[in-house]
């Protein structure tokens, strides 16, 4: 009876095939391999012969396999943030270098309009004013009184701090007026001119109004951060085109 050929010896400067042999040769040949690559070990299932109970080594490696788990899903959840938060400053930072460039009350009001639905998915935009006097002539601004903006947004307009939240019917019709898809949710920026443009005032408190058709789109857990600094930089902005106007004013 002939004997089966040896194995074919690998070819000179080819790795040797990779086989459940050559793993444990190898093992056998580096007893401190895990020593060097101790993280492997979290990945690795190795057996541990204790009846049917649990061991505590086992509990250990499982525990700590969790704990890997979760670290990789914080990191990744960082990463997206930190990806997500660097696109909204680009897109803040480009709306704010558009809207420094706007000359007119009436070009700042179009820009707003468009450039919110455009680039940040938002349903509406507009820019309106709360003041029991008219709006400055060719602005193109909708006023509405200071009582119906108490009645209608309560606590969300006395504390003239950004809101971030539900929009219902009456309050959304007043904001942006009559529309056949409702707006559900909706973000309010208070304009807050400065002192030294106090002359301003006499236009009432101008709003910047950002809203969705989706409920959750704008909520309480939204970090308005960006949102306050547009807001900052708006309402200085607007205070030097508001400047002319009330200059006029007898």
């Amino acid at each position: 009876m002939s004997e089966s050929p040896p194995d074919p010896s690998p070819v000179e400067g080819e790795a040797p095939a990779l086989n459940d042999d050559a793993v444990a040769r190898y093992l056998l040949q580096h007893p401190q391999f895990f020593h060097q690559h101790s993280p492997l070990l979290l990945q690795l299932s190795i057996p541990h012969e204790s009846g049917k109970a649990i061991s505590l080594l086992e509990r250990q490696v499982a525990v700590f396999r969790e704990r890997q788990a979760q670290l990789q899903d914080q990191f990744h959840e960082f990463l997206v943030n930190a990806h997500a938060n660097d696109n909204l400053f680009e897109k803040t930072r480009q709306m704010i270098l558009a809207l420094l460039g706007c000359g007119s009350l009436a070009i700042v009001r179009d820009l707003i309009t468009t450039r919110f639905c455009t680039e940040f998915s938002a349903s509406a935009a507009g820019l309106l004013l709360v003041s029991d006097a008219p709006a400055p002539l060719d602005s193109g601004l909708p006023c509405i009184p200071t009582s119906a903006a108490r009645a209608a947004l309560g606590e969300l307009y006395q504390k003239q701090t950004t809101y971030c939240g539900p929009l219902n019917a009456v309050q959304s019709e007043l904001l942006f007026g009559a529309r056949q898809t409702p707006l559900l949710s909706a973000a309010m920026v208070p304009l807050k001119t400065t002192a030294a443009a106090s002359a301003c005032l006499q236009h009432g408190l101008p709003l910047l109004l950002i809203a969705s058709e989706q409920r959750e789109y704008f909520n309480s857990t939204l970090d308005t951060l960006f949102l306050d600094f547009l807001g900052e930089v708006l309402a200085a902005h607007l205070s030097n085109l508001l400047l002319p106007t009330a200059a006029q004013q007898p």
